[in-house]
């Protein structure tokens, strides 16, 4: 492992846990730009399949701390079964 790598984990591992969403996103950014470099560089080759899998996790989006899945869950249940309070 590099030092530089060594680095960048050891800050990682600093950072408080609610951060965690938006470091996840800022390194998919960087990911994807260099994807993105590389394919216009012709330094590497993409199948389609992959393209997609990178589409798709490009919307992937933190869910907030403050859910409620007992709740979230009940109320799905009652909109689909059509359940009366």
């Amino acid at each position: 492992m590099t030092a530089l790598r060594r680095e960048a984990i050891q800050l990682v591992e600093q950072m408080p846990e609610e951060q965690m969403p938006y470091v996840i996103q800022y390194i998919q950014a960087l990911k994807e730009n260099v994807l993105d470099i590389n394919l216009d560089l012709g330094e590497i080759e993409i199948s389609p399949k992959m393209k997609a899998f990178w589409e798709l996790e490009s919307m992937i989006v933190p869910i907030s701390q403050e859910l409620d899945y007992g709740k979230e869950l009940a109320e799905a249940r009652d909109e689909k079964y059509d359940c009366p309070d």
